[in-house]
């Protein structure tokens, strides 16, 4: 209510009852006027996008389709500006069970987990600064290098426009594959960021928990029975999958036993999967393993050896299943690859400082090496090729601050047999499998003309869960700051 508004009232004489019982039918009325508004807008919305899909429907159906999603499309944004800790948990559930996609025109979907991710990471900035108008955020160390590869991710590609060679043919759409590339290389880190700020509260991270392994139960029976269910375990799932499950059920002394003997299981299900049925994917089961590694060792140093025995008499008792699958790696991945980051050097080594640009080598590729155009599957290669080495310092500044964070959390919350210890050591695993395993591939940063930028549906795993060391960082930093 305004200061006219009262000053109306009080020059009326009216008696002090009065004038109280006034003021606070103002006030009511002003407390009310914000929530009329929103409730016209919404339904004035979605009277006219009704009214106007009928009209537009009757000139092509997907447009009206989409143009009736609108009032929907506001309502979830006025919730979830409320509830932005939900963010990640949301992220996640898309990722892992809404198998929806937009045509690009490129030959690559827009996947609804990249579409909620820019969405929902502008609207967590605007609300900051338009209704907050507080730039207080949570302290952390990766500020810098996450804002620094964002910032060189966009010089490297107006570098790459620049100073690209003038004999290199440039299909039309291919700004289009850039600027989703480039999308993709700022959100992903950005969630990190996310998840520190966003995350607060224990209660959010056992939902992320609970949305993943639901995810490896669905997605185990789907691999054994053949029935085919809406569950995306693509990518490094399997990695987090068993990490989490393993450190549930070795750390987690809350939980109770059948729910430990059901981790322990899921754990065992998806090893047996990717380990025995599916050895030739060695994206399948490494990561898995170098993760499961990191926890047994955090757990007991007795126990890593017992199962690392237990591995070598497997590995040795099907000795020549392992020496064919070996020949055949060495043949089909290792010559082949060895090929294309020698070719990819040809001209890496012309754009050092800056790259050429998200998804820059392809169309150099594509001119002059066109029966050569093998993509790296090297997610460090790829790095210096479109970011350069100012990117890749940035990015491997990243990885080099999340180890220590995790390395601080999990000494932190050592001994605690808890859900947060459990988490802490899959989140420390989890970044060391990440680091092993893009050596092997692009499934940190999905490339255009591989992966495609679909792949971000998977590759969003890696950094939420890695983004739990931050959240867990803030929030018993906190606890110990408050116990002192």
């Amino acid at each position: 209510m305004g200061i006219m508004d009262k000053a109306r009232i009080i020059g009326q004489r009216l008696s002090t009852k009065e004038i109280e019982l006034k003021l606070a039918m103002l006030n009511a009325t002003a407390a009310q006027s914000p929530l009329l508004i929103k409730l016209s807008v919404i339904l004035g919305l979605m009277v006219f996008t009704v009214a106007a899909s009928l009209v537009i429907t009757r000139l092509n159906i997907q447009y009206g389709l989409l143009l009736a999603t609108v009032p929907f499309v506001i309502i979830l944004v006025l919730w979830v500006q409320e509830k932005l800790y939900m963010v990640p948990c949301i992220i996640l559930f898309s990722a892992a069970f809404v198998p929806i996609g937009f045509s690009t025109g490129t030959g690559s979907k827009l996947v609804i987990s990249l579409v909620l991710s820019l969405g929902l990471l502008v609207l967590w900035l605007l609300r900051r600064m338009l209704v907050e108008r507080s730039f207080d955020f949570v302290k952390t160390p990766l500020y810098i290098p996450v804002i620094g590869f964002s910032v060189t991710t966009v010089v490297s590609l107006v570098w790459s426009i620049i100073f690209r060679d003038p004999l290199v043919y440039i299909p039309s759409a291919f700004i289009f594959v850039q600027l989703a590339s480039a999308s993709i290389m700022i959100v992903s880190p950005a969630l990190l960021l996310a998840l520190a700020n966003l995350v607060r509260e224990v209660k959010y991270l056992k939902w992320m928990v609970w949305i993943m392994l639901s995810l490896g139960v669905l997605g185990i029976f789907r691999n054994f029975s053949g029935i085919e269910l809406p569950a995306n375990t693509a990518g490094l799932a399997s990695m987090w999958i068993v990490g989490l499950s393993l450190a549930l059920a070795l750390f987690d002394e809350k939980l109770p036993k059948w729910a430990r003997i059901f981790c322990i299981t899921l754990a065992g299900a998806w090893v047996f999967w990717d380990f025995v049925i599916n050895i030739s994917w060695i994206a399948g089961w490494l990561p898995g393993f170098v993760t499961g590694s990191v926890i047994l060792l955090l757990r007991s140093k007795r126990m890593l050896l017992l199962v690392s025995l237990i591995l070598a008499v497997y590995v040795l008792t099907n000795s020549s299943v392992f020496q064919a699958w070996l020949g055949d790696e060495t043949v089909t991945s290792g010559d082949t690859r060895m090929m294309a980051w020698e070719t990819n050097w040809r001209y890496t080594k012309e754009h050092l400082l800056f790259g050429m640009g998200p998804a820059g080598y392809a169309v150099y590729y594509m001119t002059f090496n066109p029966l050569e155009a093998m993509a790296t599957h090297n997610n460090y290669i790829d790095l210096i090729s479109q970011t350069g080495l100012v990117g890749s310092a940035f990015f491997l500044a990243i990885f080099g601050l999340l180890l220590w964070r995790g390395w601080v959390v999990t000494r932190r919350l050592k001994g605690r047999r808890d859900f947060l210890e459990a988490l802490a050591v899959t989140a420390l695993g989890g970044t060391c499998g990440c680091l092993v395993i893009m050596a092997f591939g692009d499934w940190l940063l999905p490339f255009a003309y591989t992966q495609t930028i679909a792949g971000f549906s998977y590759s969003v795993y890696n950094w939420l869960f890695m983004g739990t060391i931050l959240s867990l960082d803030g929030i018993t930093g906190v606890q110990k700051g408050a116990a002192r």
